[in-house]
């Protein structure tokens, strides 16, 4: 079942407040939606503005997602096919979905966002598709990886009715690489890269996610351009230490062990102990046909993490 609201409202309150509350839209108004620090228009819907009621924007613009969620229910129990309805409860389902802690109230918020936004296209069609499919492909992506194809299918179409949203084509892209169709999420990464916006609060993740999709395709060549750039350019630790383990990973695949054992040794100066770098150094002297070497790197990982499998393992230990 659906979570209810923390805050009790009479049945009184809660007809008063929908009353108010789905009386009143401007026809050209939008929505400031907050995804993950990311600032989203969505376009709402027809109606008449009468200044003396609450509207969406005002309970929207308060953080109220719960209370559109509670709002927009009651009004579905008697009008399960009203369109402003089903487009206000989807949106604050996704919201709501993104502050739960645990996967399993996370879906159940996502399920709700999909089920209601799926309905508002048999109830009406209009300029509010793209901004719908926008959160629908979204909505979907979060459901899991292997919902990867309904996400493009969803994001693509929103991108075609002239919708735009900040992080669509990271979603695109991140969406496409799971698919495996890696030339299509670097175009879109690529893409998202380019927008001054995306850029700027998100270039880490990008550089490094247009990496992975380059790396995937056995481009190495490319690959470490982005991943070089994202450690020249970043100015968080969590960021540079996963673009040196990346980069040290192509530089293994092409059998350049002095240049792979660079990173992973930078790691170590940089960030300290870390029993992943020495794993890795140790395989590196193990391609060198350096046992001695190699066995141990195993055993100072084994030291920094006891229960780090794979070293555990190359020294068929329990």
């Amino acid at each position: 079942m659906m979570k209810k609201s923390i805050k009790k409202t009479s049945d009184y309150g809660m007809r008063l407040r929908r009353k108010r509350f789905f009386q009143a839209i401007v026809p050209s108004m939008c929505i400031t939606v907050l995804v993950s620090g990311i600032v989203i228009l969505i376009w709402h819907i027809q109606g008449e503005f009468f200044a003396d009621r609450i509207t969406a924007q005002e309970l929207w613009e308060k953080g109220s997602y719960q209370e559109i969620f509670d709002i927009s229910g009651k009004t579905l129990e008697e009008k399960p096919l009203d369109y402003e309805a089903l487009i206000l409860r989807g949106f604050s389902a996704y919201q709501l979905a993104l502050a739960q802690i645990t996967d399993p109230d996370k879906f159940v918020y996502i399920e709700e966002c999909i089920n209601c936004l799926r309905k508002v296209a048999l109830v009406k069609s209009g300029g509010m598709d793209g901004a719908i499919q926008y959160v629908l492909g979204k909505a979907y992506y979060g459901k899991g990886t292997e919902y990867a194809d309904l996400a493009v299918q969803s994001l693509e179409f929103a991108k075609k009715m002239g919708f735009s949203g900040d992080d669509m084509n990271e979603y695109l892209g991140i969406a496409y690489a799971a698919l495996r169709k890696y030339r299509l999420s670097v175009a879109a990464l690529t893409e998202a890269l380019n927008s001054p916006r995306m850029a700027e609060r998100f270039s880490d993740a990008l550089l490094l996610s247009i990496a992975n999709s380059y790396f995937a395709m056995d481009d190495f060549g490319m690959a470490a351009a982005y991943l070089t750039r994202c450690i020249d350019v970043s100015k968080d630790d969590t960021a540079k230490r996963r673009a040196r383990f990346a980069l040290g990973d192509v530089y293994f695949r092409q059998e350049d062990y002095s240049a792979a054992e660079d990173q992973y040794t930078a790691i170590l100066k940089d960030f300290g102990e870390n029993a992943e770098a020495h794993y890795r150094l140790g395989e590196i002297n193990a391609a060198r046909n350096d046992m001695i070497r190699a066995r141990a790197e195993w055993r100072k990982a084994v030291l920094v993490d006891p229960t780090h499998r794979s070293s555990r393992s190359r020294l068929a230990l329990r």
